[in-house]
């Protein structure tokens, strides 16, 4: 499948929680639970809260742009659209080699790749649907039943010119609205593990992947580890 030939997909924009006010970790659980009952989605009453703003943290606008390029740049090399070579070359010429975390360095410095390690690589297009929301280049997220799409979507360097003033533009979202985001995520994440886990069938038409991968790039936005290679999804 050609990753790079497809369409941003949006939700139907329901609102979920208020926005009137910042919400504390009990008010965006409680939200979030009401919206996934209502969507047939299991819930942990005991799973634990998210973090408020009064305790988050967040990566700067100038990382996740950037780290947005590279996931972009490794894209194209699992979809033989670029040589590695050429994308290291790219990397290192606009100051984004740093950026590249060791597991994506020794992907890309490999003599040979698997076709495991593309597709495992190309299901990173989840993170970078996250990443573009995350810095305003999209309203919403959609329901995670779905892989994302952009072969329509112009906003993103095309890899052949200097990314530096993308990234310099780029402003990070609502930290409220990633927070919403990422309370969700989790717990979705717990109620597709638990019905996996117990052979159930996956609830509300539910991606499982799709989850995954959002909840990492979330969890990287909110700093639950420092370095992208050790981000975890626990549940």
């Amino acid at each position: 499948m050609g990753l790079l030939t497809s369409l941003f997909s949006f939700s139907n924009g329901q609102t979920i929680y208020p926005t009137d006010h910042k919400l504390t970790m009990e008010e965006r659980k409680d939200a979030t639970n009401k919206f996934l009952k209502q969507k047939g989605v299991p819930t942990l009453k005991s799973l634990p809260f998210v973090d408020d703003y009064t305790v988050a943290h967040f990566r700067d606008s100038k990382e996740v742009a950037s780290k947005t390029v590279v996931l972009f740049g490794l894209l194209y090399v699992a979809d033989n659209a670029k040589t590695p070579k050429e994308i290291i070359s790219y990397f290192q010429k606009y100051n984004l080699w740093d950026y590249v975390s060791p597991k994506e360095r020794e992907y890309l410095e490999k003599a040979e790749r698997t076709k495991k390690e593309n597709n495992q690589i190309s299901w990173r297009i989840e993170c970078i649907n996250v990443l573009l929301w995350s810095l305003g280049h999209f309203d919403k997220l959609a329901f995670p039943t779905t892989m994302c799409d952009f072969s329509d979507y112009k906003d993103l360097p095309d890899l052949e010119n200097d990314p530096t003033d993308w990234i310099k533009k780029a402003k990070l979202r609502e930290t409220e609205e990633i927070l919403n985001e990422t309370d969700l995520i989790y717990r979705i994440d717990w109620a597709v593990t638990e019905a996996s886990l117990n052979e159930k069938k996956i609830p509300a038409k539910i991606n499982q992947e799709v989850v995954t991968e959002r909840h990492y790039a979330l969890n990287w936005l909110t700093m639950y580890e420092k370095e992208w290679d050790n981000i975890t999804t626990d549940t």
